[in-house]
C-alpha cells in the first residue's frame, strides 16, 4: 500500500539495536489499554501500532518497567491522533477540538481531575492520568513537570492540522518542518526515552543551542519519514493537509513520485546535519551529554525501521479487518529499504533550519 508512488531507499546509517520482548510488551499495552476501557475499534488499531517494537528500539536499556511506559505512552498517542485529530466529528472543526484537546492535556499536569461522563474521553482521560502518575513515581521531578508541559506543544501541532483541514489550507514546506515534529509528539518522545532509561540531561546542557538544534533535527527525522510511509493511509483517510509529499506536490507542482523524492532530499539534508552535530557533541566526552545524543539516535533508527514495516500503513485500513488480539503481522516487504549512502542530491536547507549550519562552522 503505497498509493501509487514508490519510496525510494532513505538514507540512514544507523545501527538498529532492539531490546528483546517487544511482543510481551506490546501485549502489555494491550491489557493496559483495555483495562482503562478503550474502545473496541481504538483496541484493533492499538494491535496495528506495534508500539512494543517501537518502544525497544527506542530504549534498548530501559528496565521492563521502563520501556513498558514508553511503549503505553506511545499508543496512547496515536490512538488518541486517530481517534480525535484524524477522524471523529470534531477533526475539521477547531472550534470544538482546541477545548476538547485542552481538557485532555489537563490530565497531564493534574491527573487528579475529575472525569467528565463522557465514555470515550474519559477512557483516554483515565490512561492519561495512569501514565503521567507512573511518570512521576519513577522520573526525576524536573523530567516528569517538563515532560507534562510538553503535552501542550504537542497539541498545538494538532491544533494546526484541524485547523488546515476545517479551512481547506495547506500550509508551506517550511511551515511542515516546524509542525510536524510537535504535531506527532517529538518532545514528548525525547523526554519518554530518558524516563525510560532513567536518565535526565541537565536543563544547563539541554538549553545549550548545538543541543537545541539536534534535538529539532531529530524531532524531523522522528515525524516527517512517516509522510512517506503513511502517504497511502493518510490518502484514504482524505488527511493530506499535514504530509510532506501532499504539501511539496501542490507547492512544487509535482507529481506524487517526483515530491516523495524530493522528500527523501529533504530528509537527507536533515541527517547530515544530524551525524555531523552528533560526532560534534561526543568529542566533547560528557558522559550524560553523549547519552542524550545516543537516545536521539536509537529514536531515529528505530523509528525508520518501525514505519517502514508497519501494519497501520501496509494492511488494511479499516479496524475490523485487522485481526483481534495485540498483534498484527508485520509485512514480509517493507514499505522501503534503508541504505547506509546518501542520494547526495544538492539541496539547500530551507529557512526555518539554515541557523543549525551556522553551529557547525
Amino acid at each position: 500500500m503505497t498509493g501509487g508512488i514508490v519510496i525510494p531507499p532513505l538514507w540512514c546509517p544507523i545501527d538498529l539495536v532492539v531490546r528483546p520482548g517487544a511482543a510481551g510488551v506490546q501485549a502489555g499495552s494491550h491489557a493496559w489499554l483495555e483495562q482503562h476501557g478503550l474502545d473496541e475499534r481504538s483496541l484493533r488499531r492499538a494491535a496495528a501500532t506495534d508500539t512494543g517494537f517501537l518502544a525497544c528500539t527506542w530504549a534498548p536499556t530501559a528496565t521492563d518497567e521502563g520501556v513498558q511506559l514508553l511503549s503505553d505512552w506511545l499508543v496512547w498517542a496515536l490512538l488518541f491522533d486517530d481517534y480525535y485529530c484524524d477522524s471523529g466529528p470534531d477533526a475539521a472543526r477547531p472550534g470544538t477540538f482546541n477545548p476538547l484537546a485542552a481538557r485532555m492535556m489537563v490530565r497531564a499536569l493534574h491527573p487528579e481531575t475529575p472525569p467528565t461522563g463522557d465514555t470515550a474521553f474519559d477512557a483516554f482521560a483515565s490512561a492519561l492520568a495512569d501514565l503521567v502518575t507512573r511518570v512521576h513515581d519513577r522520573a526525576d521531578p524536573e523530567l516528569a513537570h517538563l515532560f507534562s508541559l510538553v503535552h501542550y506543544h504537542w497539541v498545538v501541532g494538532a491544533m494546526c492540522g484541524v485547523s488546515d483541514r476545517a479551512h481547506g489550507s495547506l500550509r508551506s514546506v517550511e511551515d511542515h518542518l516546524l509542525i510536524r515534529p510537535p504535531d506527532g509528539g517529538s518532545l514528548c518522545s525525547v523526554h519518554m526515552i530518558e524516563i525510560a532509561e532513567g536518565t535526565c540531561l541537565p536543563a544547563r546542557e539541554r538549553v545549550r543551542a548545538d543541543v537545541r538544534a539536534l534535538t529539532q533535527a531529530a524531532g524531523i527525522l522522528l515525524t516527517v519519514p512517516t509522510d512517506l510511509a503513511s502517504y497511502a493511509h493518510e490518502k484514504a483517510q482524505r488527511s493530506l493537509e499535514s504530509n510532506l509529499v501532499h504539501i511539496l506536490g501542490a507547492e512544487r507542482s509535482l507529481t506524487a513520485q517526483a515530491a516523495t523524492e524530493q522528500a527523501r532530499d529533504l530528509l537527507e539534508v536533515v541527517m547530515d546535519f544530524f551525524l555531523r552535530m552528533t560526532a560534534r557533541l561526543h568529542e566533547e566526552g560528557d558522559p550524560q551529554l553523549h547519552r542524550y545524543t545516543d537516545q536521539l539516535t536509537h529514536m531515529v533508527r528505530g523509528t525508520y525501521e518501525w514505519q517502514r514495516s508497519l501494519p497501520r500503513y501496509t494492511t488494511a485500513l479499516e479496524p475490523s479487518e485487522l485481526p483481534d488480539g495485540p498483534t498484527a503481522t508485520r509485512p514480509d516487504t517493507p514499505l522501503h529499504d534503508i541504505t547506509h549512502r546518501p542520494n547526495r542530491t544538492v539541496t539547500r536547507p530551507p529557512a526555518p533550519i539554515s541557523w543549525w549550519w551556522d553551529l557547525l562552522a
